[in-house]
């Protein structure tokens, strides 16, 4: 089955924020992906994340409380949100069947309104989460992202989604309430879409962490879970790691990148 497993990634445009968001008390700004991935699996295609809105090409204000914190690097047409970059790619984001989101925050589910036909598959404790008036406020969850009438399934911890081995959600939460990592095993190996519990190699190699998380504890578990899968023989995909991502864009995505 792993043989006819395809995996793919790309970048919803990008961002700029402080590094001290990523790697508590480090100065400066990072510039950043906003990946999202594609699995094309026998049983259908999933997409896990979808990167941006595609308002926010010229309506920054989209981003409420977070406008001053996050610059956005979106083409202006649209051409690199999540449905755009899937039709060049060759595959029809309504013929999606699952879309897997890590977490709700806007840079993950901002493109859910391109998938009108998949299921949502979430942690439950997520999406019990996102009604939260004080995340929402900060502009951590923008319901308009994700309150779209989708049929959904709420997770309650690891989830094989085909039964196969080959796509399981991993619960590794802590960023957020209910935030998860997907493994997705191909003939080409094991990976693992870390998401925002590992923003960064760094993040992993040396145990520093972002100075904001629902549970710094759990967080901190999970980033283990994350070196643990890669001393299993995974390779790890960071959440927004600009060095891993400029690697991938000129050499492809490989094991041990």
């Amino acid at each position: 089955m792993t043989a006819a497993v395809r995996f793919s990634v790309f970048s919803t445009g990008s961002m700029t924020s402080p590094l001290g968001g990523f790697l508590e008390g480090e100065m400066g700004d990072l510039t950043y992906p906003v990946p999202m991935f594609v699995i094309e699996h026998p049983r259908g295609t999933v997409v896990v994340d979808t990167g941006l809105h595609r308002d926010l090409t010229a309506d920054p204000t989209r981003l409420g409380a977070l406008q001053g914190t996050f610059r956005v690097d979106l083409a202006a047409d649209g051409s690199d949100t999540a449905g755009p970059l899937l039709e060049r790619a060759g595959i029809d984001p309504t013929d999606v069947g699952h879309v897997v989101l890590t977490h709700l925050h806007f840079d993950h589910a901002g493109g859910l309104a391109d998938f009108p036909n998949a299921r949502l598959v979430v942690q439950a404790e997520e999406w019990a989460a996102r009604g939260d008036e004080t995340l929402v406020a900060a502009g951590a969850y923008n319901p308009d992202d994700f309150e779209l009438g989708h049929d959904r399934l709420e997770l309650d911890g690891d989830h094989d989604l085909f039964d196969d081995g080959t796509v399981t959600c991993l619960l590794t939460d802590g960023h957020t309430a209910g935030h998860q990592s997907v493994r997705v095993r191909t003939a080409d190996g094991v990976f693992v879409i870390c998401g925002d519990c590992c923003y960064l190699r760094r993040t992993l190699l040396d145990d520093h962490l972002p100075p904001l998380a629902v549970d710094r504890e759990r967080q901190r578990l999970a980033i283990r879970r994350m070196a643990a899968e890669q001393a299993h023989g995974a390779t790890l995909v960071f959440g927004h790691d600009p060095f891993q991502w400029a690697d991938i864009t000129s050499r492809g995505l490989r094991p041990g990148i």
